[in-house]
């Protein structure tokens, strides 16, 4: 068996306005800029690493990408088509990071229901209809 991976470092969004999408993850999930480019042609808008806050910065794994989109239409998704389904980040009380999501107005899918290997999960899609979950282990 080959043994070479460590962890996960990123997933990657391409957004339709990266600068909006940031602030969008900064206020709902408290999430930082770790690393950005400057704005690149032909969008002019930069790229971004953005993670929870803490120390670790671009080597505490589990950072989200958000990149400028090209001209291709956006499909609509739900939970199970084909391809990468959702992101969902893990959380440590449930109940206020729910709390929280409610006030902001976030646009959630269903109710909260069992996580695989125990804990609750809820999806949720962020402002450009990227599905998230936040979930908790237990």
């Amino acid at each position: 068996m080959v043994e070479f991976c460590q962890r996960l470092d990123h997933v990657a969004i391409a957004a339709d306005n990266t600068e909006l999408m940031v602030k969008w993850y900064q206020r709902m999930l408290g999430l930082v800029v770790v690393a950005q480019t400057d704005p690149q042609p032909p969008s002019n808008q930069a790229t971004y690493l953005v993670g929870p806050p803490g120390p670790q910065g671009i080597h505490g794994g589990m950072l989200m990408e958000i990149m400028p989109r090209n001209d291709h239409v956006r499909r609509p998704r739900e939970s199970h088509d084909a391809g990468i389904s959702h992101v969902s980040w893990v959380v440590r009380d449930f109940d206020a990071a729910y709390a929280h999501l409610v006030s902001e107005g976030a646009g959630f899918i269903g109710s909260a229901v069992q996580a695989v290997g125990g804990g609750r999960l809820i999806s949720f899609v962020d402002c450009e209809g990227n599905l998230m979950q936040i979930v908790e282990r237990k």
